[in-house]
């Protein structure tokens, strides 16, 4: 898959989506479950609301437990609002430098031609 990939590219934890989707086909299975148990005579729409109402709630149950078992082993489960790690930092401070020297460059020139 195309996001388990960009995820554990980026440092992310893939896994935890995999549980989520587990979660979601074990909601869905279970809804069609209960659907075939009690009310299988009342149609799609009825399994439709079911399937989908119970895999969502198993999406929600496996993110937090996810979330709970990361924060367990001390990952950050919260987005980075700003830049925290010391590469990210670096990489701030080399582009900030750059765009200092473009600018410096570009006025260099402008006063060049001015005379």
């Amino acid at each position: 898959m195309g996001v388990l990939r960009r995820m554990g590219e980026k440092g992310g934890d893939s896994s935890r989506l995999k549980w989520v989707l587990g979660g979601f086909v074990l909601g869905a299975v279970w809804g069609t479950i209960m659907w075939a148990i009690t009310a299988s005579d009342s149609g799609v729409r009825v399994w439709l609301y079911l399937a989908l109402t119970m895999a969502m709630i198993g999406a929600g149950v496996a993110g937090i437990f996810g979330a709970m078992n990361a924060r367990k082993r001390g990952e950050r489960i919260s987005p980075r609002i700003m830049p925290k790690d010391e590469a990210e930092r670096k990489a701030a401070n080399k582009a900030a430098k750059a765009e200092a020297r473009a600018q410096a460059k570009a006025d260099a020139d402008a006063r060049k031609q001015s005379h």
